[in-house]
């Protein structure tokens, strides 16, 4: 077998596969809409200024959240359409949430049972260490969050509606 040649099914059922993929690209769609608006919400006349550009490539995306939500604060005392921004914070972190779930773990295939598990490790005051059993459901709604999340904020800021792609 050439290395390049691999198995399907490996290291986890395609099905599998294919979902965290799909999680990867609209993780990656999402971290753009949320510079663009942080680009735009700045005041910056570019569709991408160098700027933004410079101060936002090395922050991380916890902190591009933060500064996308004060930046919505304070602009939405001019501009009323952005009142209701924190519902759609609210969607970019619990997007960011089950997108580091999946990302930042160890997901493998258990033959003993057939299902595919995750193991986590968390060393807050104390280890702690779990394993739990992931199933498909679970990893497409971790996607449709995100998904849900660009739309919104795409929505938000350039009051153009974007809606989810199931109810188009």
């Amino acid at each position: 077998m050439n290395r390049t040649d691999l198995k399907d099914n490996w290291p986890l059922p395609n099905e599998y596969l294919i979902e965290l993929g799909r999680i990867s690209s609209l993780w990656g769609s999402l971290e753009g809409t949320v510079n663009l608006c942080i680009n735009m919400l700045a005041g910056y006349d570019a569709a991408y200024d160098y700027r933004a550009a410079i101060m936002l490539v090395h922050a991380n995306f916890k902190q591009r959240a933060d500064i996308l939500e004060t930046l919505l604060e304070q602009v939405s005392i001019e501009h009323s359409n952005l009142k209701g921004y924190d519902k759609t914070i609210k969607l970019i972190a619990r997007s960011q949430k089950g997108r580091n779930k999946y990302m930042h773990n160890m997901l493998g295939f258990n033959p003993d049972t057939n299902k595919v598990e995750l193991s986590s490790m968390s060393a807050r005051g104390k280890l702690k260490t779990n394993t739990e059993i992931i199933t498909l459901k679970q990893l497409k709604e971790v996607s449709a969050v995100i998904h849900e999340a660009c739309c919104a904020l795409h929505s938000l800021v350039t009051k153009h509606e974007i809606k989810p792609l199931w109810e188009r």
